[in-house]
């Protein structure tokens, strides 16, 4: 083990501003100290080399060729001692908390929400994972996941269910038009969503039609992009009904026909079972449950 011999750090803090200001006064105002302790605390450290640093000049003091010597050393090791605190202490303060997020669920609900837990908890920098296919959470790549499933049990892993949630077919005012009868859905088309054809086909069952999205009707790869078109007079989408909840308060989209049926899974938050102590997951996990 390597012995070191170390003057005190206060010493050195001391020496570092007179040095640096060619003053002991001047040192005595930075550091918050009376120039008397300037004084003793040079003189120690000058015992300490067995050497003196200073030349003392009437009204100023300057530096001697040891003391040259050993200032740009003691510089740049307090220079290095507080940066390297200063990134601890911000690691210690800036938590991060990565989300990972079906792209839909993110435009149409996270987003618009995220800044009221930004306030809360300013201390937790959010980042959000998104992607536009159907996946499983990825535990080495998200610290939490929200995500759709009707088996919520892989192993090693928590699950908080945040919402059962109601199918809706929508469109817009103008396709809805077209709708006076349960039958006249077969006139307009419906939006296919790849991944997610089990939605139509229990939507459709549960009001006695089936097969309501056919070969040829027009498919998108996710969510956000059938709404997207749905709102643009393509079509009948079905969804979760939170996912168009501002549109039709808006108007933007209506509800092309009243069927009460729910999705037959669970919309979850997720994480590594071993996780769920960590601070910024009870904090997100909190506020999630308040939305």
């Amino acid at each position: 083990m390597i012995q070191r011999s170390l003057p005190p750090l206060s010493t050195l803090k001391v020496f570092e501003s007179a040095a640096r200001l060619r003053s002991f006064k001047a040192a005595a105002e930075e550091l918050n100290l009376t120039q008397s302790a300037i004084s003793h605390q040079i003189a120690s450290l000058e015992r300490y080399l067995g050497t003196a640093l200073f030349c003392r000049l009437p009204g100023r003091v300057e530096l001697n060729e040891k003391g040259e010597l050993y200032f740009p050393v003691v510089q740049d090791a307090l220079d290095r001692i507080a940066l390297t605190t200063d990134l601890i202490r911000e690691k210690q303060t800036q938590t991060s908390l990565t989300v990972q997020v079906y792209v839909t669920v993110a435009v149409r609900w996270l987003i618009p929400r995220l800044q009221t837990f930004k306030e809360a908890s300013p201390e937790i920098a959010v980042s959000l994972d998104a992607s536009l296919l159907d996946w499983e959470f990825n535990p080495a790549r998200a610290d939490v996941g929200i995500i759709y499933t009707r088996t919520p049990d892989r192993p090693n892993q928590a699950y908080t269910l945040l919402r059962k949630e109601r199918l809706v077919a929508v469109c817009s005012k103008e396709t809805a038009k077209a709708i006076a009868t349960t039958e006249d859905l077969h006139k307009v088309p419906f939006l296919a969503i790849s991944g997610a054809t089990e939605d139509s086909l229990i939507w459709g069952q549960s009001i006695g039609l089936a097969n309501l999205v056919q070969k040829n009707s027009p498919r998108f790869d996710s969510t956000l992009l059938a709404i997207e078109a749905a709102i643009s007079g393509q079509g009948v989408v079905v969804v979760p009904e939170f996912l168009v909840e501002a549109d039709l308060r808006s108007g933007s989209l209506v509800i092309a026909a009243d069927a009460d049926v729910m999705q037959p899974g669970g919309w979850y938050l997720t994480h590594a079972q071993k996780r769920g102590v960590e601070q910024p997951i009870k904090r997100f996990l909190g506020w999630i449950k308040t939305q």
